[in-house]
């Protein structure tokens, strides 16, 4: 099993706000809601649950879960959210504070390194081709 320590930075609960942006980097959706990260028994796994407001009166919640070794390095990641069957990705660590979540058409730049009560993302998406800005996400501890 790959050792999660470097994940523990993002133990716990967050208030969480952001916005998602267009293709062309303008507001559109204000987000705002709670993440929870809670390591399970025997350590080897976390936990992520999702409940924000996308601000056009759509909820989005999702439940994930973190661990395991990913095929290609890094850790294994699994979503549960509103389609028949969860989604994968792969969660890296680029450098220290830094974690690149790698997924179809999606990426995201995660940094834990804000200090213990603050972590920030970057979304990106494929449109045509290139990676577009998608949304920027703030976590502040609760």
């Amino acid at each position: 099993m790959a050792d999660l320590t470097p994940l523990h930075a993002i133990l716990g609960s967050w208030r969480t706000s952001g916005t998602v942006l267009d293709d062309h980097g303008q507001v559109v959706v204000e987000i705002s809601g709670s993440d929870t990260y809670t390591l399970l028994p025997g350590g080897t796994w976390i936990a992520h649950e999702v409940d924000v407001d996308m601000g056009d009166g759509h909820r989005a919640l999702a439940h994930e879960v973190i661990g395991g070794e990913h095929p290609e390095g890094g850790w294994q990641m699994v979503a549960f959210e509103t389609g028949p069957a969860p989604s994968t990705m792969r969660l890296t660590l680029e450098e220290p504070g830094l974690l690149l979540l790698h997924g179809v058409g999606v990426r995201s730049w995660f940094r834990t390194d804000h200090g213990t009560d603050q972590m920030c993302t970057r979304w990106e998406r494929q449109v045509e081709g290139a990676w577009v800005p998608w949304m920027d996400l703030t976590f502040d501890r609760t």
